[in-house]
């Protein structure tokens, strides 16, 4: 349920959030082997196909950076 919330908060459509086929066999993986989040918004999954053994990297980004000094940043020079 808390997935649901977060994919409709961030705009992701929920295709992005669907599980990967293996690009070598077709199999459905259910599980990344690991996951890494980090501050550019962006999160690594490492999957590895249970079926093949193809090991691969998928990976979303849940929002985009602002340039330093864009507008909105608060960087003091807005009145």
């Amino acid at each position: 349920m808390m997935l649901n919330s977060v994919a409709c908060d961030t705009g992701l459509p929920t295709k992005a959030l669907r599980r990967p086929n293996c690009p070598r066999c077709g199999s459905v993986l259910l599980i990344a082997e690991t996951s890494a989040f980090n501050l550019a918004g962006r999160i690594r999954h490492s999957w590895s196909c249970d079926d093949c053994g193809h090991a691969f990297v998928t990976s979303i980004t849940l929002w985009r950076r602002r340039p330093r000094g864009a507008p909105g940043e608060g960087t003091g020079s807005e009145q």
